[in-house]
């Protein structure tokens, strides 16, 4: 008797998502103290309320990213919907914000001063926000992915990346580590699939803690986060924004913090470089080793020259 030969069904590849994202206009953030360039920051409408039918951007987040631009402006600043600042934004710190643009006011400082790049920051030692909490110990410790639990093509990614060696070791960061405590320490890895690593490192999302409901409690708690900060992040969007991220080291709260910076300070770059004078801080070392931040006023050509190159 003859044999059969039998038949495969074939797959194709999935189609291609609907970029959702991509579809809305980011929000912008201004500075009240220029008239010609003040947008200085924009970010995505990733986040949405039950009471509200638009999308928009989560309010403590996005008034954080502020602050550090500003030069670590915590105690004394706000979102205002004017440019003179009479109109403080009325939405609950971890509300949504909705509105087209909103103006960034620090108080008594119409041109205050801006971080041009994360070479430029100075970590908060003793002052990062409390709302930043310290990591609660996972449960489960495991070498799957983080974000995605996935158990293939896992690796270490770094929270203050490994590039940035010189800042880590000059804003004395080991401080905060376990072990021997320099940039590769336990505190300052987390495991992720090579493709959320490789987003990560493109800046195009951060990990934050936000007041979220889970699978098995409908009461809202602190927990670590994705936040998507980037168009670019449209794919993961539907999938990756806020979701619980496991098996943080219960000593990485400020690499965490470190690389929220890292990440928003990329985005000031056109800012910048737009051809404008500003007043920024910058980082001065000086003869004994040691090094000081100073306020400068700096024209468009020098800050071109200075932060006009890649990375």
């Amino acid at each position: 008797m003859a044999t059969i030969a039998p038949t495969f069904q074939s797959r194709r590849r999935p189609p291609k998502p609907v970029l959702e994202l991509v579809s809305r206009d980011d929000i912008r953030f201004r500075h009240p103290g220029y008239t010609n360039h003040s947008l200085f920051l924009t970010l995505p409408r990733v986040d949405s309320a039950a009471s509200i039918p638009t999308y928009g951007v989560h309010h403590r987040i996005a008034l954080l990213a502020c602050q550090i631009i500003a030069g670590n402006a915590f105690t004394n600043s706000y979102l205002s919907l004017d440019k003179a600042g009479q109109q403080q934004v009325q939405v609950p710190l971890d509300g949504v914000l909705t509105e087209d643009e909103y103006y960034f006011i620090v108080e008594g400082f119409a041109l205050y001063p801006i971080v041009p790049s994360f070479q430029d920051w100075e970590f908060p030692h003793g002052r990062v926000p409390d709302w930043w909490h310290s990591v609660n110990a996972s449960p489960i410790v495991t070498i799957d992915c983080s974000i995605t639990n996935a158990g293939y093509a896992v690796e270490e990614a770094h929270l203050v990346p490994k590039e940035e060696r010189v800042w880590y070791r000059e804003n004395e960061m080991e401080r905060y580590g376990v072990g021997l405590p320099d940039i590769d320490n336990k505190a300052n890895l987390l495991p992720l699939r090579k493709d959320i690593h490789y987003s990560f490192d493109a800046r195009w999302f951060v990990i934050v803690p936000k007041m979220v409901t889970t699978d098995s409690s409908l009461q809202a708690s602190p927990q670590y986060v994705t936040h998507i900060i980037s168009q670019s992040a449209a794919e993961l969007w539907p999938t990756y924004h806020t979701t619980i991220v496991e098996s943080i080291h219960s000593k990485s709260r400020a690499y965490l913090f470190t690389r929220f910076a890292w990440a928003i300070l990329f985005r000031v770059k056109l800012f910048v470089i737009a051809g404008e004078p500003r007043h920024v801080i910058r980082v001065a070392r000086i003869p004994a080793g040691t090094k000081e931040y100073k306020t400068e006023y700096c024209g468009g050509a020098e800050l071109e020259n200075a932060y006009g190159g890649g990375g």
